[in-house]
């Protein structure tokens, strides 16, 4: 089994595509695969979100409207967690694909469609998402990324349980920010060669780590 930790922008386009790649990488190989899928909102995460957006970095409004979406985003997420990781990854998504795939809005319409497209309770996540379990969750998600050495997002670390020897790997350059097919591509590549019947080669500018005390 595979354990992939996901680091992201809750509302990255970028974001979106690396999380497709990975399941449906993991979907078609039939690798039993437990996901974490933990936020991660520095300074360089907002700052590639304005420029996906098209949006100077000098831009001032642009930069403080981008910081609360993404900070929104990760309360709402974390709040979903409350009702199942598996709902709360759907919420994600359905988030992410409402406002980067149909162009809609970060808005209050936006959420509630993405929150009950979920099968998650809309008033329950609204009135948790600023609780101290959520305070919590998004510390506990700041304080990993920071043990684990997280600079950006998307960052994908993977850790092959059936082989607790080896080393966990960390990728965080999938070849390409808005192409899907090169970031398939890539991300499909870089995974085979972790594959058992395959010798391992890490290419580009991905990081090998062995972090035991991550596993969960």
């Amino acid at each position: 089994m595979w354990e992939v930790f996901i680091y992201i922008n809750p509302v990255c386009s970028y974001c979106l595509k690396v999380e497709q790649s990975i399941i449906d990488f993991t979907r078609k190989h039939e690798i039993e695969t437990q996901y974490h899928f933990v936020t991660n909102y520095n300074m360089e995460t907002i700052n590639e979100y304005i420029q996906l957006q098209g949006y100077k970095l000098c831009d001032l409004d642009q930069r403080s409207k981008a910081t609360q979406e993404v900070e929104e985003a990760a309360r709402l997420y974390k709040a979903a967690s409350c009702q199942g990781n598996k709902k709360a990854r759907n919420f994600l998504m359905n988030l992410q694909e409402q406002i980067n795939v149909l162009n809609n809005p970060f808005s209050d319409e936006t959420i509630k469609t993405a929150i009950v497209n979920s099968g998650l309770d809309y008033k329950s996540i609204m009135s948790e998402k600023n609780s101290a379990c959520v305070d919590l969750g998004i510390k506990r998600d700041k304080q990993l990324s920071k043990e684990m050495h997280i600079e950006k997002a998307p960052t994908i670390v993977i850790f092959d349980n059936d082989n607790p020897e080896k080393p966990g790997l960390m990728i965080n350059d999938f070849g390409s920010k808005v192409s899907e097919e090169i970031i398939n591509q890539n991300l499909t590549a870089m995974l085979e060669s972790t594959m058992p019947e395959t010798k391992p080669t890490y290419i580009n500018n991905n990081t090998v780590i062995s972090l035991d005390q991550f596993r969960r």
